[in-house]
């Protein structure tokens, strides 16, 4: 079964859940649980990637917001240092 129909529909309202693969795409899914996911969907990734997987992916990923890199880093047990340097930065738009 594929890990994407266990977890919240609202977390992939913009693709479709058939077409992602547990392995391909679980950057994506991970990274989407991590900054929109409940708790009921940490649960389910955890236990089918595993911690160390997790961490290899959060390590790379863009998170939503600064919350999310402070929460994270606590439960993952990780330096916020390393994650806000991959922080997305605002666009020009969006800065006055």
């Amino acid at each position: 079964m594929k890990i994407a129909e266990k977890l919240s529909k609202t977390l992939f309202w913009d693709v479709d859940i058939k077409k992602l693969d547990n392995e391909k795409s679980k950057h994506f899914i991970i990274g989407r649980v991590l900054d929109f996911g409940t708790l009921e969907d940490w649960k389910i990734i955890k236990d089918f990637y595993g911690i160390t997987t997790i961490k290899e992916v959060a390590e790379g990923h863009n998170f939503s917001s600064k919350k999310n890199i402070n929460f994270w880093s606590m439960i993952l047990n990780f330096s916020k240092s390393k994650w806000s340097q991959s922080q997305r930065k605002p666009s020009m738009f969006w800065r006055r």
